[in-house]
């Protein structure tokens, strides 16, 4: 997996808020974040990819949609970062 070379913008973290409101009022985000314990079900989950793919018009290929890809901020940003990249 690639490294995010930038912070998480306040979109992303607006985003997973938007998802995971007991997240609300608890910034900066915690990259290491436990976002399962955060209350990441499978619902949130797929709620979570539509809009991420939707605001940064991207699409998540099948091979990331993996337990660790939502594992935690920092783990999403960066597939979510490599998409980003991958589509310009």
């Amino acid at each position: 997996m690639t490294t995010a070379t930038t912070r998480p913008d306040p979109d992303f973290e607006q985003l997973l808020v938007g998802v995971l409101p007991r997240l609300a009022g608890s910034a900066p985000l915690d990259p290491a974040l436990d976002l399962k314990e955060a209350g990441l079900d499978s619902m949130a989950t797929i709620e979570l990819l539509v809009r991420l793919e939707d605001t940064y018009e991207v699409e998540f290929p099948e091979e990331t949609l993996t337990a660790a890809t939502f594992a935690t901020p920092a783990a999403l940003w960066n597939v979510l970062s490599a998409q980003r990249a991958a589509a310009r």
